[in-house]
């Protein structure tokens, strides 16, 4: 008799493991282990407290029990979590704390009374407690405890197999978790994935070694799955695209290598589309080749904007070229006509004024035309190109601030220099610099205030400040100051000729020198824009462009 007794009670063991098996098609790990529980009864347990813990605070619990009449018992318990002070010296938060299983085989009221006090006494007495087992859970992102007991009822006393038994029934509760999460993740990210395809213009394919498709995603031009699988391309698409996709698929096959190329397919209305084409081998489980997989993009979008760029590139040329030749030649010719005609001691005053505005006009054209040049250069070309040579910055100022006081004499401009002005840079180029930023000193500035050129500096380099009064920028557009087309406020735009480029060509030619330029503007001091400059990279080429500058100098003379 006892041996069919053991007998009867391994084999309702072993069906309690098996019956976790069934669990697989849960996901929610509260879920498993709450059935987990209720599976044990009665072949391990009369009663099963699961306490689930998650990022280190307890969520629920979950009490399980054979007889139906102690629902209200059951209700009243699930009200004592396991971080109640009634539990924390229970071995439930043994367990937990240990993160090892709790054995008491024997666990009478006496034991109940010294680790629990209360109302949660008062409810555990009513259960008759006489063995406890006690069993952690971790999960890849959670805790929890499963607390098995037996009472007066049953009689029975937990043992050493008892514990065995139900660490393999939490292990195998653990692994169905695990494993539904694995399969939720895995379903996610093929869900993603497909949903991701099917708003794209990606195709995926594969095809066995008769070049047939065999599998197909997102299938091209609109059509049916159903009508590639099975077929060749020479059953799909024109002959001459099919030669050339199965010469592409042949060497796949061939060397075993993963080839991307570009290919023109025409879809069923004869619309040529650009297919951006992979195709690799495609291996069994021995390595051997068996197909081919791959992935086709049409690209048809992308190639047709870069044929609009490679037009607009011609254009662009084509504009450059009538900028610096054509429209600057006729130009030359009307500015030196001018020039002529003013020359002549007959011309009526009248006559004079307006060849006058006629010369002034070419020159503010021919002005226009090589900050155009400019721009496009340091835009499309790599910067703007400079020829450095010995200079001196202080005859190239007083040059410049000449003009400007030719062009507008009833406008103050001071010019300040100060030290050394020799350096190696680009003549032609500085001037624009001050040009540039004493003509827009004259322009934003108060108009009867004075404008200010300033150059200093020290052995390694030179400090250009050109200063003056008026109203402050504002900060929306001290961000884009240099920035091309920057013209200021739409008010001050209005009344102002140039392009707004103007700053950004000092920024562009102050750069390529290896230079910065800063600007500043507030009410108390103005507005001030500083230019550093170097002379060279260290002293010792400091002097060699000073003997550069003497060598110069002394071949001029």
């Amino acid at each position: 008799m006892e041996v069919g007794d053991q007998s009867c009670k391994f084999v309702a063991r072993l069906s309690l493991l098996s019956k976790v098996g069934a669990l697989a098609a849960t996901l929610d790990y509260e879920e498993v282990l709450s059935a987990v529980a209720r599976l044990s009864i009665p072949e391990l347990a009369d009663w099963c407290i699961v306490d689930f813990v998650e990022d280190g605070e307890v969520r629920r619990m979950e009490v399980a029990h054979r007889d139906p009449s102690r629902a209200p018992l059951a209700a009243a318990l699930r009200g004592f979590p396991l971080d109640h002070s009634a539990r924390r010296r229970l071995p439930a938060s043994r367990a937990l704390q240990s993160g090892r299983p709790v054995l008491v085989p024997d666990y009478g009221d006496d034991t109940l009374r010294a680790e629990t006090e209360g109302e949660y006494l008062a409810l555990a007495l009513q259960l008759g407690v006489r063995s406890v087992l006690v069993v952690p859970v971790t999960l890849s992102s959670s805790l929890a405890t499963m607390t098995f007991l037996t009472t007066s009822e049953s009689g029975r006393r937990y043992g050493q197999e008892d514990v065995a038994l139900a660490e393999e029934l939490v292990r195998r509760a653990a692994q169905v978790v695990e494993n539904a999460r694995v399969h939720q993740r895995l379903r996610q990210t093929e869900e993603r994935i497909r949903v991701a395809l099917a708003h794209s213009d990606i195709t995926l394919f594969e095809r066995d070694l008769g070049l047939r498709y065999r599998w197909l995603y997102n299938p091209p031009f609109g059509y049916p799955a159903a009508e590639m699988l099975g077929r060749t391309n020479a059953e799909l698409i024109a002959p001459d695209e099919a030669a050339r996709m199965d010469a592409l698929d042949h060497l796949v096959l061939r060397t075993g290598a993963r080839i991307q190329e570009e290919l023109q397919v025409s879809d069923r209305r004869g619309q040529v589309h650009h297919m951006l084409v992979s195709e690799e081998p495609l291996r069994d489980g021995s390595g051997a080749i068996v197909g081919i997989t791959g992935a086709a993009k049409d690209i048809t979008e992308q190639q047709r904007a870069q044929e609009q760029l490679a037009r607009a590139l011609v254009f662009r040329e084509q504009m450059i070229g009538i900028l610096g030749h054509d429209l600057r030649s006729p130009l030359g010719a009307v500015r030196a006509l001018a020039s002529l005609l003013l020359r002549r001691e007959d011309l009526a005053e009248n006559v004079r004024e307006s060849i006058g505005e006629i010369d002034r006009a070419g020159a503010r054209m021919l002005e226009l035309i090589g900050t155009l040049l400019d721009f496009t250069h340091s835009r499309f070309k790599d910067g703007l190109p400079i020829a450095p040579e010995p200079t001196d910055l202080h005859a190239l100022c007083r040059a410049v601030v000449g003009e400007l006081r030719a062009a507008q004499p009833e406008r103050a401009i001071e010019l300040a220099l100060e030290g050394d002005g020799r350096g190696t840079w680009d003549p032609g180029r500085m001037a624009q610099v001050v040009s540039n930023l004493v003509a827009n000193a004259l322009e934003h500035g108060a108009r009867h205030g004075s404008v200010r050129l300033s150059v200093g500096g020290g052995d390694e380099e030179v400090v250009l400040e050109v200063l003056n009064q008026g109203p402050v920028i504002p900060p929306e557009l001290m961000a884009v100051l240099f920035e091309p087309f920057c013209r200021g406020s739409p008010r001050r735009a209005s009344q102002t000729r140039g392009l707004g480029l103007g700053l950004y060509i000092v920024s562009q030619i102050v750069t390529a020198h290896g230079g910065a330029v800063q600007v500043e503007s507030t009410p108390e001091r103005g507005t001030r824009f500083t230019v550093r400059l170097p002379r060279a990279s260290g002293a010792a080429a400091a002097g060699r462009h000073r003997e550069a500058w003497d060598e110069g100098a002394a071949a001029g003379a």
